[in-house]
């Protein structure tokens, strides 16, 4: 994968945040002596850890190629729970208070030098195999199962076995994961002190009780959880439609907290550093503020503007032969296979339409052949759908933003970057290419 253009700037200043924790930590305990020492004891206990993998007989991918220094990508699984527990019944479904469903998927692939990375959207939905998994804590075997929603693979041993489930989906060797549940969600969006998005269009979800006018918002935490739990009145409705919502919100967090005046100031970094060690889990190779911080350093010469957001194509399963399927998605191939190997083997995703100008500021790209029969695109869940190929992101961006065409991807789905200030665009009854 090439690299984009890279001056500096944001990357100097994420590094500098990251030494000045670093530096801090230290200085806390030598000046503290015990007091300091316990203190990154007590954010080491917040974490919590389970096995990497969980899957029985399925050995884990090969690493990717390497570099001219000899270095290869690195690919870190990050895990959404819908798991209700210590909640107090909030947000509805109170039986939900195991461990949940992986309901949100997102694998990021970090390219060898560290300066540019892919994140790939893989939707709750998506009907998949899941591998032979066991539970690391019961010691409970979980056979393997064929056709499968992937959100179920949590279930099946833990988060190890979501890993060993996109590895089997992707062929990408996964190094890390981080779980976070929905309470952190709202704890880190409060912790950075909002976070920014902007919306095309008003979007009111009574399922997520999300209640915006159009325009710039700064979401607090109650917000920021709806508006990454919201899909009935985003787009088309469904699973695939969300993307838009959480690569927006992941998208300007991610501005947030490497731009200056979040992590800047040790004193405004610390409340981000205890929401963030309280709210995860992590693989046992990075459990501790230290490893943690290690693995930070590794990834702070990012710029937002060198993550690419990608979600392959998929179609709908209206014909499914299981009545209680035919509301899911698959990956449509050989498109979804053609786009995991471009990032495997580190080439570029996309090529660049030429620019085209746009009479009025409203938004562009909109989709053409979308389906009209998705899941929800009657206005309720239950409404049949086809099987055309779809591929979901937003495309819409804000009347200041360029109106030259989003790049696409193989199955033209569309590309877009971490800098992309594009708003975000509600009900529409179809869904975005």
């Amino acid at each position: 994968m090439t690299s984009p253009r890279r001056d500096g700037t944001g990357s100097s200043r994420t590094r500098r945040w990251l030494k000045r924790i670093s530096l801090t930590l230290a200085v806390l305990v030598l000046a503290t002596g015990t007091a300091g020492y316990l203190y990154l004891r007590h954010l080491d206990h917040n974490i919590r850890h389970a096995p990497l993998r969980a899957a029985v007989a399925l050995p884990p991918p090969p690493p990717g190629p390497t570099d001219q220094a000899g270095r290869t990508a690195m690919n870190i699984l990050v895990i959404g729970t819908d798991s209700r527990a210590d909640l107090g019944g909030a947000y509805g479904d109170v039986d939900n208070t195991g461990p949940g469903n992986n309901d949100v998927n997102l694998l990021l692939h970090i390219a060898p030098d560290r300066n540019s990375a892919v994140a790939v959207n893989l939707p709750r939905d998506t009907l998949v195999d899941l591998p032979e998994c066991k539970d690391p804590k019961t010691g409970e075997d979980f056979p393997a199962a064929e056709h499968r929603p992937l959100n179920e693979a949590l279930g099946r041993g833990g988060p190890g076995c979501v890993t060993s489930t996109v590895e089997s989906i992707t062929q990408l060797k996964i190094d890390h994961y981080a779980l976070v549940d929905f309470q952190g969600v709202k704890d880190l969006t409060n912790a950075v002190g909002g976070v920014p998005v902007d919306l095309c269009t008003p979007i009111h979800d009574r399922e997520s009780h999300l209640d915006l006018p159009a325009g710039p918002q700064l979401l607090n935490g109650d917000e920021g959880l709806a508006f990454v739990r919201t899909r009935m009145a985003v787009q088309d409705g469904s699973s695939l439609g969300r993307f838009t919502m959480q690569r927006a919100y992941l998208a300007a967090l991610v501005r947030k907290v490497t731009g200056a005046g979040t992590l800047l100031d040790p004193t405004t970094a610390f409340p981000v550093v205890e929401t963030a060690t309280r709210s995860i889990t992590v693989d046992d190779a990075i459990a501790g503020t230290t490893k943690l911080v290690g693995l930070a350093n590794q990834l702070s010469g990012i710029k937002p503007d060198a993550v690419q957001f990608v979600q392959p194509e998929m179609h709908y399963t209206a014909d499914d032969p299981d009545p209680e399927l035919r509301e899911k998605a698959a990956f449509t191939q050989p498109a979804a296979d053609q786009l995991f190997q471009l990032i495997r083997e580190g080439r570029p995703l996309t090529q660049t339409p030429a620019p085209t100008a746009s009479a009025t500021g409203s938004p562009t790209d909109t989709p053409t052949g979308s389906p009209t029969g998705s899941p929800a695109a009657s206005g309720s869940p239950s409404a049949t759908a086809t099987a055309s190929a779809v591929q979901a992101d937003d495309g819409s961006p804000s009347p200041s933003a360029s109106a030259s065409p989003a790049p696409t991807g193989p199955g033209g789905v569309t590309v877009r970057n971490g800098d992309d200030h594009s708003c975000v665009q509600g009900w529409t009854g179809t869904l975005a290419q």
